[in-house]
């Protein structure tokens, strides 16, 4: 809500400056309440060429599936990008896996929970980048919400997020970790399935119902799934496992945005051309169809466009946006699942016996 307030009545230098004096509270509660720890076993230097292959590989990948929409495969950029971003990464698991101060420790995903959580945490962070990525375009370009309101819909997801996290604490202390980071997943599946269904037709109270629901997912998985990836190994290396699991999310949202950005656009394009090819349209409207292909934003190709032939045109490229980013969505509920498929890897708590995972 405050962010959609912001924009609505600020230039973007004020918000560029804005944003660092938030993050000083934070800083300065860090500074005076977190202890300081140390790992004693921990090696000096800096692995400045694992930092430098994943930053790259990571380039590479995401600069290939933004352009693949546009350029297509056989495009040699898209080609070398997706190829050397594979390969690049492909050293940097060879680096970490010689270097005597890894920055990825790959020791650590000899812990069944450790690397269970790790990969539930890629398969949800990813499909809530992708959704969070997608419902602005959803509730502006699509219903012609305000961007206030398009920031108002994400509200019941924070107080959710603040109000239940003791309760889902309670949740790990009585049933560990396993199970809520089962059943947290996939109510968060459902509610992202839910707003995939609702964005062709759906009310705006509708949408805040869904994401009322995958608040609550995201409380049930959150605390236990932090705990979980912190109690997987060992006392001395905990800094390091949730950095890791941090880096994991980050790195889950980057990609997801960049491939289902992708997925979109195809689908658009191809719902797109279906409407030139099976509707008798005005030499005006058809060329505004084709002016937005490969674009999520529907306006500048209506730019031209007057009295019916706007009408009608804005009608087809908000149908087809709209259907677009459903599917998307779905798909991004479907990633959700497999992460909740993927705490049942999770070994048993009459197994771990309340012990941490070798």
């Amino acid at each position: 809500m405050l962010g959609g307030w912001i924009v609505d009545h600020f230039s973007w230098r004020w918000i560029f400056l804005i944003n660092p004096l938030l993050a000083l509270p934070t800083m300065w509660i860090a500074y005076r309440l977190v202890p300081e720890s140390r790992d004693p076993e921990a090696k000096p230097g800096l692995d400045w060429r694992g930092t430098i292959l994943v930053l790259a590989g990571l380039g590479g990948l995401a600069y290939g599936l933004i352009a693949l929409p546009s350029s297509g495969w056989r495009d040699p950029i898209v080609l070398a990008s997706l190829l050397g971003g594979a390969v690049l990464l492909a050293g940097f698991l060879f680096v970490e896996r010689a270097s005597a101060a890894p920055m990825l420790p790959l020791g650590l995903f000899q812990s069944r929970t450790f690397s269970a959580v790790n990969l539930l945490t890629l398969l949800l962070y990813a499909a809530l980048g992708t959704i969070w990525f997608f419902l602005p375009f959803a509730l502006i370009q699509v219903h012609g919400y305000p961007a206030t309101l398009a920031g108002v819909v994400s509200l019941p997801f924070t107080i959710l997020m603040v109000a239940l996290s003791r309760w889902a604490g309670g949740l790990l202390d009585r049933y560990g970790a396993r199970l809520p980071l089962i059943v947290g997943p996939t109510i968060a599946a459902f509610g992202i399935a839910l707003t995939g269904i609702f964005v062709p037709n759906g009310a705006y109270w509708q949408f805040l119902v869904a994401i009322t629901i995958l608040g609550l997912g995201m409380v049930i998985s959150v605390a236990p799934l932090t705990t979980a990836v912190i109690d997987a190994v060992p006392a001395h290396q905990t800094g390091i496992a949730s950095g890791i699991n941090n880096a994991v999310a980050s790195v889950a949202n980057l990609l997801a945005v960049a491939a289902f950005g992708a997925v979109a656009i195809l689908i658009l394009n191809r719902l797109l051309d279906g409407q030139l090819q099976s509707q008798i349209l005005s030499a005006g409207v058809k060329h505004a169809i084709a002016a937005a292909r490969g674009q999520l934003v529907i306006e500048p190709a209506l730019t031209n466009l007057q009295g019916d032939d706007r009408a009608t045109a804005a009608l087809i490229l908000r149908r087809s946006l709209a259907e677009s980013i459903k599917w998307v969505m779905l798909m991004a509920a479907v990633i959700a699942l497999s992460g909740a498929a993927a705490a049942t890897l999770i070994p048993r708590p009459n197994k771990d016996h309340g012990q941490r995972n070798p």
